[in-house]
């Protein structure tokens, strides 16, 4: 990681700051016994160090896009992959999101082993913004 300051009271040619970007998303229960496969949004479908892995191997559920962010496409696809694991475990789930425009779900999106609740503005306001979504095992 570059460093964001320098000794420097002027501009220090030659050099900016890295636009390199991923986006890491994190899903465990309540009490972080389970865990599912990290999410991992990269800008390239096929980056350098990793051209010749098949990335169904890798231990991340891997997505891309020009930014690396998360977009409602593979929110919904990520939704399905966790309901597909809910049903196969014959467990329901109740998911807790803020209203980011990116955790929209699709029309035909239908999601038989998971709930999704979107938090209201008062909890939005006071959420710890590294950690919007959170997932409640209902029993």
């Amino acid at each position: 990681m570059e460093p964001t300051r320098t000794l420097s009271t002027r501009p220090v040619s030659g050099t900016k700051k890295s636009k390199e970007r991923i986006t890491v998303f994190l899903t465990c229960n309540a009490t972080g016994e389970e865990k599912f496969p990290p999410l991992f949004i990269h800008k390239f479908e096929n980056p350098r160090p990793i051209k010749n892995i098949e990335k169904s191997s890798l231990p991340v559920w891997y997505y891309w896009n020009k930014k690396a962010w998360m977009q409602s496409s593979i929110f919904n696809h990520y939704l399905n992959r966790v309901n597909s694991l809910m049903q196969r475990q014959k467990r329901n789930i109740l998911l807790l999101v803020d209203n980011a425009a990116c955790h929209s779900l699709y029309e035909d999106t239908n999601l038989s082993n998971i709930t999704v609740h979107y938090l209201p503005l008062i909890l939005r306001l006071t959420c710890n913004h590294a950690m919007p979504e959170l997932f409640i095992v209902l029993r």
